[in-house]
């Protein structure tokens, strides 16, 4: 929602003097040339950068799908440029080298050096060259795309070179500094023609944008919270753009020419100007968790439908639409995501982030879009005519049910848990388990529990035969909030508060291997049924990853806006993935079979905080239980048409939900003091 709609006269400087350099040894042939720009406007003055030309976008191009995922890489990455064909560099901003990859392929070269601090790079447009901005040594590197080597540099007189602009028609570069203006540098001869000084545009230039159709350049002074305009024919400058309060970090300009786009670091927001009317305080929409040094980077999709803004503080990149601003998504990085890149068409972002990595969209996984199979035959679902509550101490919490009916419900406050053996409701007198039990699983044979005991950061092994203690396993780091078996039974996976997902093998007892990049508080899990593929939520990030368990790295990740996501479970045909939003109370729904699907939202009871808790998918796949903390009751949809059918008051707070392997029995510890079993 814009919060900025107020105007003000825009600040103008008629003539600017410009600072020339003539009679120093440096060219200035080139300063009053035109431009050629050969467009066909719709609508303002090709000539002009008060009313700059307005036209339709390329055509044939599209946007990437939600969702990303990270391919290592040292030294910072930070910056990234993509030429035509798919070449694209990436910065490393402490390695002062770059690293290449040529899309579709995300594996990056051995890095080549450029330069000291290399915080921006541009490709040229005929990808011949890459140009490197190396920040405090003043310089820029020039690459050659077909050998990866540095051929040259152009140095700036003086300062810090923070970032750097190529004019669309790739014949010069600006140079923005910290103290020293703008500085334009001939793409051909590497020498300066001419400059701009720090007293027009102000100090600490972070950001430059270039309009796709009239003369001109934007300008962002950080420091002032300033964006200048300057004719790139006349090196004038013809507006200014104030915004009280602001430091202005990145700009873009939609691919029609229309909108100004700039990210407010200082307060997190998204800066929005008309560029046809003139309006010189823009619009602002806030992104992610208000504060400074946060909302960093902007662009526009070559389609010209979405606007992207990379967060360094919320490790999220969100998407808006471009025509509306209404929040479209968000793509979950992790770490500090710097600039982004879109390739030519469209279909590709790629995504440098100074943690370590870099995240590509639509990289081609098995779990991007897994096939959806027949569910298992044999299932059923209650029919709801008889509920039994069986009185239970200690806080019940968690649920297993074993292949011939085991039942083990933990007993949170009494680290203990007790056994029900189905059809029987009656409890065996509660034996120990480890520290605050909060979760329970069953192997696939039905021979072993594994039980997590949160605080403790462990994972007991209880024989079923006996109900005694056999083993334990401690994860190196962290609170295990829950954890979930692999449907072959040969693997744990121990979800932690901050320290990601631990694998630990059934066989050992030990850790193998972790999962980094899913997100703090890893609060839901769920399979695939026949794809190598799990799915993870960071309940308060909102964050649902998606794991390939062959290399037990996440290969997407997506947050519905505004959610804080609970709990997991996946359709038994595998083709919705299905999660509880117990920040707002709703059932969210995926269609996996989809690459980059957007969640469905369906209201869930009351709508407050802390009310939709576990989601379960009945054993002949047609219906989806939710149980709700705040109403004390279970919501039962239809799979299909996501309808509520019923609904079930179980009173006090109903936890999580199991189902015996016919289906006809759900069994609900509820941590007012009972077991509910509904059948």
């Amino acid at each position: 929602m814009a919060t900025g709609t107020g105007q003000s006269p825009i600040a103008r400087s008629a003539t600017l003097s410009i600072v020339a350099l003539c009679g120093l040894g440096i060219a200035c042939s080139g300063a009053t040339a035109p431009d050629q720009h050969s467009v066909t406007a719709t609508a303002g003055d090709v000539n002009s950068c008060t009313n700059p030309a307005t036209a339709s976008p390329p055509a044939g191009v599209g946007h990437p799908l939600l969702g990303a995922a990270p391919v290592s890489l040292g030294g910072l990455p930070f910056a990234v440029a993509i030429s035509t064909s798919g070449v694209t560099y990436v910065t490393q901003l402490h390695a002062a080298t770059a690293s290449r990859a040529n899309l579709p392929s995300t594996s990056f070269s051995p890095p080549f050096p450029v330069g000291d601090i290399p915080s921006q790079v541009r490709i040229s447009p005929d990808g011949k060259t890459a140009y490197v901005g190396d920040q405090d040594a003043g310089t820029i590197t020039y690459v050659d795309v077909a050998t990866n080597h540095a051929v040259g540099t152009a140095s700036a007189p003086a300062g810090s070179v923070l970032t750097i602009g190529l004019t669309p028609d790739g014949k010069r570069l600006y140079a923005l500094t910290d103290f020293h203006g703008v500085y334009i540098i001939n793409a051909t001869s590497r020498e300066v023609e001419d400059s701009i000084p720090a007293d027009s545009v102000g100090t600490i230039l972070a950001g430059v944008a270039f309009h796709p159709f009239s003369p001109c350049v934007y300008i962002a002074s950080r420091a002032q919270g300033r964006v200048t305009t300057v004719n790139t024919r006349s090196r004038q400058v013809v507006q200014t753009f104030e915004v009280s309060g602001a430091n202005i970090q990145n700009l873009a300009v939609s691919r029609d020419g229309a909108t100004l786009f700039a990210t407010d670091i200082q307060n997190s927001k998204l800066l929005v100007w008309d560029l046809s009317s003139g309006t010189a305080q823009p619009l602002q929409y806030p992104v992610g968790t208000p504060g400074s040094r946060n909302a960093f980077d902007v662009a526009v999709t070559p389609d010209n439908t979405q606007v992207y803004v990379s967060a360094l503080a919320d490790g999220k990149v969100f998407v808006f639409d471009r025509v509306t601003r209404a929040p479209i998504g968000t793509i979950a990085t992790g770490g500090s995501p710097r600039y982004i890149g879109f390739s030519s068409s469209g279909n590709r972002a790629v995504i440098p982030n100074e943690s370590g990595w870099v995240s590509f969209s639509d990289v081609p996984d098995i779990c991007g879009a897994p096939a959806a199979g027949p569910p298992p035959v044999g299932g059923n679902h209650p029919a709801r005519t008889s509920d039994q509550a069986t009185s239970l101490s200690g806080t019940p919490f968690a649920v297993a049910i074993s292949p011939v009916g085991v039942t083990y419900v933990t007993q949170l406050h009494a680290a203990s848990a007790s056994r029900a053996d189905l059809p029987s409701t009656s409890f065996s007198p509660p034996f120990p388990v480890g520290d605050i039990p909060s979760q329970v699983h069953m192997s696939p044979d039905g021979q072993t529990a594994y039980v997590g005991d949160q605080d403790a950061g462990t994972i007991t092994y209880v024989d079923v035969a006996t109900n005694q203690v056999a083993a334990t396993t401690s994860v190196p780091a962290g609170s295990i909030l829950t954890f979930a078996v692999s449907p072959d039974g040969k693997r744990l996976y121990a979800l932690t508060d901050y320290n990601g997902v631990y694998v630990i093998s059934t066989a050992s007892r030990t850790v193998v291997d972790s999962i980094k990049a899913a997100g703090n508080i890893l609060a839901g899990v769920a399979f695939h049924p026949t794809a190598p593929c799990m799915y993870v939520a960071a309940r308060d990030e909102g964050i649902v990853s998606t794991v390939n368990l062959r290399t037990n790295t996440v290969v997407r990740s997506q947050t519905p806006d505004g959610a804080g996501i609970q709990n997991l479970a996946v359709s038994r045909d595998g083709a919705f993935l299905f999660a509880t939003d117990i920040a707002r109370s709703k059932l969210l729904i995926r269609d996996l079979r989809s690459d980059g699907s957007r969640f469905s939202e369906y209201a869930v009871g009351t709508p407050e905080s802390r009310n939709a808790f576990d989601v379960a998918v009945t054993t002949d796949n047609t219906q989806v239980y939710v149980s709700t903390l705040a109403d004390g009751k279970l919501y039962v949809f239809d799979l299909t048409t996501r309808m509520i059918v019923d609904s079930v008051l179980t009173a006090g707070n109903p936890r999580y939900i199991g189902f015996d392997a016919g289906g006809r029995t759900a069994v609900i510890p509820n941590e007012a003091g009972w077991v509910n079993f509904l059948r």
